[in-house]
Formats: C-alpha cells, structure tokens, sequence
C-alpha cells in the first residue's frame, strides 16, 4: 500500500529470530513425551481419568460474555448459579471464582478489609501477594513469627501468639495467616478465630494449599468450616482443575460483601476466560461426586511403605505443627539437590528441590501407581550415598519497620554492597521464592543479611541491595 513515505513493507526480518528458536509448545511436546511422574502442581496432574471435563475443554468453548452465560462481574445467571454451588460444596456464605489465582483474591481481600493507614497483623511466612497488597494499600504491617521447626519450614502460627500481639497491638483491623503452608504445616484456625473474633476482627486465611482440606477425613485443618471471615483456595494446587484458577470464601457478618465485590472487580481481569471458568465449575462438580477417588488410600499406604528408610527422611508432625497436610511429602536428605537429580533420573519431577530436602507434591489426581513409583524410586535412593551439602541455615528474622513499605519504595535508591547495607533501610523485597516468602521488606532496617541467594526485585543479590539513598533509620527516628 503506497503511502507518503513509499510502500509498506512487512517487517520479516524481525521474525526470523523468533522463528528459529524452540517454541514453547515444542518444549511442553518433548516433556510430555518424556512421561515424567508430576509430583508437583496442579493437583489434575494430567490424569484424564480424574478429570475427563478438561479434555474436553477447547478452542470451541473460549469465548466471551456473550447472551446466556453471565459477566463474573455482576453475575446473575448460570454464573451465578455455578458459585452458589461452590458454597454449598464448602459450607461458605458466598464463594468467588478467581481466574487470576490466589494472589487476585489475596490483594481484593485486604483491600477491601482496611482503609490506607490501618496496622494489620500478619504471618511473617505469608506468601508476597499479601505484602504487596501491604504496599499497595499503605498499611502497616505487624508481624508474628512461627517457629522454625526445620531448616527453611516454618511451624504452625500459634493462637496464643496472636493473641498477645493483639494485646500489644490493639488497633489492628485484620489478621493474615497462611494455613496450610507450602510445606503443609496447618494451624489452629478454630482457635484463632475464637480470639479475633473476640475482638470484632476479621481473619483472612491464605488456603491455596488446602482447598482439599475439608473433604474427607484422612485430611483435616480446612479453614472455611473452621469459621475463617475470608479463605483464599488455588484449587489448581491440589484439586482438580486448570493453573491459575482459585475460589474466595467468606463467612460470618465482618466482611462487607459489596465492597469486596468492588475491589475483586479492581484486581481480576474483566475477560475472564471461560475454559478457566469451565474448569473451576467442573471441579466443583467433581467434588460432590468422587470426592478423593483413593488419593488419601494411596497417601497411607505411602506412608507405610517408606517408614523403614534409613538414610532418608519423611517429615511427619512435630510439636511446632497444630497439624500435617499429608499431602504434602518432604524428603530430606544430605544433598537435596543430589536427591532430587535421582529422582528425576527416575522419571518422577519434583515440586521443589533446595539444598536439605526435596518436596513431592500431590494432589487429586495421583494414583496408588504414582505414590507407588515414588516409594519404590526412594526405596532405591535411600540405598545410596551423598555427598553432604554445608549450607548456612536461613534464619528468620523481624527487622525493625523504620518506613512503611509503600514510603520506602517511593524514595530514591541506590544499589550497594551487602557487607555495607547494614544500618541502612531497605527499598526492595529479598525472596525466599518458591514459595514466595520475604527475607526482608521495603522500609525495614537491614541488620544481617545472609550469604545465600535470594530473589530480589531491584538489586541483584548477592552482588547488590538496593536501599533509600541517603536516608539511615537514625534520620527517621530523629524525625519522629
């Protein structure tokens, strides 16, 4: 098409780049065909059996909201309808399709739970969308700490731990916790309802590991029966359905319904894929149908047969847990990466793999065939020797807050040495990712930080810490 400035020509050149390299399809083709055990999420784990509605779901279905099948946003139709259902399957007042994850409700939950200013109290071992919103809403964060049962896990959050820090605290608007944890240490919500509630406090629940949790009981701990005011599921992680779907509950008269409505309509996107949504309602059907299908059968007997291991070890309750999600299986050993290579090389792909140990994931769609091959392949492992990793335990810590998040990140910063940040204030998060738990936030006072690595979101740690320029916490607290 001839214009003032000569003929268009399509821009080839720029394509042939791309062209050539490995698309992302051809890589899921060759893992597909690799036919690797997932011991990791989504809990489908790509067992058409368990699962025969995600088959079917294709290009035919994605469409938008056209006449008949409702506006998330506003619904009142099968939407609606198919909701409804989903509360009645988990015992809530009302119940949220999210198809922007966990994280979308997480951020739509605090938000509409507090006003800009307002202290909260929070897990410190809370996954980093409850920091942002910490950020984004300009709160003030009050921190508890669990104990360190192991190495890099967290125990459960103790109610007698919230309940004194309400004492000290006693304006905070909201309590944050996370139960189960991604190592499926649960806590006692029951308890720690009885105390917020008390104090005419709502409890928000970070559950995306557990929304398997109140249906049968091998599993137990689920936070909606436990009468939690807002629970956030990821039911991809242990249920049957597609990445990135989750559900919101809530229960009881603390949440205000249209505002939360409100601010989900903020957060989520306002094109919600119907293949995502098809998914969540499927899911939910499959949930009042088989329930488990023997996934906790296969559990036990897991269990049972890999208690005679001598070298390796599987993590069972311990006093700094109220409770265990069995589901979650953590394997340690000397070499976690060593454990983790022997497994691979045995076709089973794990959900994590760190230094001291080794997690398998399970989920809804596991069979007595793939907990079998498991304990059959560390069966085999545990008869080998490793070479012991010496690694610094991560020790956590609450360093004093001398800004709040949002100020910190607002101020000018400059990248420095780690062996020179100490006494300065931090203005970017450290990760310890996955799961996604903050070794240090934005606005607080960097008194150690440790030599192994961590995901930072402005500095490239270890080699840099990026902390507000010019700024110490003694200048700030000469201010105040």
């Amino acid at each position: 098409m001839p214009t003032d400035h000569g003929t268009i020509k399509p821009h080839h050149h720029l394509c042939k780049g791309v062209s050539a390299m490995k698309s992302l399809e051809q890589q899921l083709k060759e893992y597909q065909a690799a036919e690797m055990i997932p011991m990791h999420m989504p809990g489908h784990k790509r067992n058409a059996e368990i699962a025969p509605y995600l088959n079917r779901l294709s290009e035919q279905w994605d469409i938008t909201e056209i006449d008949g099948f409702d506006n998330l946003h506003g619904a009142d139709g099968i939407l609606k309808e198919a909701m409804d259902g989903a509360s009645r399957v988990w015992g809530s007042d009302a119940s949220y399709f999210l198809v922007n994850g966990s994280t979308c409700g997480i951020l739509a939950g605090i938000r509409a739970m507090t006003k800009r200013g307002d202290r909260i109290l929070v897990a410190r071992n809370c996954h980093k969308s409850v920091f942002h919103a910490i950020e984004l809403c300009g709160l003030q964060p009050i921190f508890v700490l669990p104990p360190l049962m192991e190495p890099g896990i967290f125990g459960s959050v103790a109610p007698k731990q919230v309940e004194e820090k309400l004492k000290e605290y006693s304006d905070c608007k909201l309590v944050v916790i996370t139960s189960p944890t991604y190592e499926g240490v649960i806590s006692d919500i029951t308890s720690i309802c009885k105390i917020v509630h008390q104090k005419n406090i709502p409890l928000i629940v970070d559950e995306a590991h557990g929304a398997h949790l109140d249906f049968h009981p091998y599993f137990s701990g689920g936070a909606v029966k436990a009468g939690a005011d807002v629970v956030v599921q990821s039911l991809h992680k242990t249920l049957p359905s597609l990445t990135q779907t989750a559900i919101l509950h809530i229960k009881g008269s603390l949440v205000d319904k249209e505002r939360l409505e409100h601010q989900l309509s903020v957060f989520e996107t306002s094109s919600p894929s119907y293949l995502l949504m098809a998914s969540i309602d499927g899911c939910v059907r499959q949930m009042t149908k088989e329930r488990f299908c023997g996934w906790e059968q296969a559990l036990i007997t897991f269990y049972q047969t890999t208690s005679s291991l001598k070298n390796l070890r599987i993590l069972q309750k311990t006093k700094e847990q109220f409770l265990k999600d069995p589901s979650k299986i953590i394997i340690f050993s000397h070499n976690g990466f060593q454990l983790g290579e022997e497994l691979r090389n045995r076709k089973i792909e794990p959900e994590l793999i760190v230094p001291n140990f080794v997690l398998a994931m399970t989920g809804m769609g596991d069979t007595r065939q793939t907990l079998q091959a498991l304990a059959d392949a560390l069966s085999e492992i545990d008869r080998l020797s490793f070479d012991e990793i010496k690694s610094e335990p991560l020790i956590p810590l609450i360093p004093e807050q001398v800004m709040l998040p949002e100020q910190a990140l607002e101020q000018e910063f400059e990248l420095i040495a780690p062996a020179d940040a100490k006494g300065r204030i931090s203005a970017e998060y450290l990760w310890s990712y996955p799961p996604g738990i903050p070794f240090l936030i934005p606005g607080e006072e960097i008194t150690f930080l440790p030599e192994t690595s961590l995901h930072s979101t402005r500095g490239q740690y270890p080699q840099t810490i990026a902390v507000v320029k010019d700024t110490k916490p003694l200048d700030i607290r000469k201010k105040l």
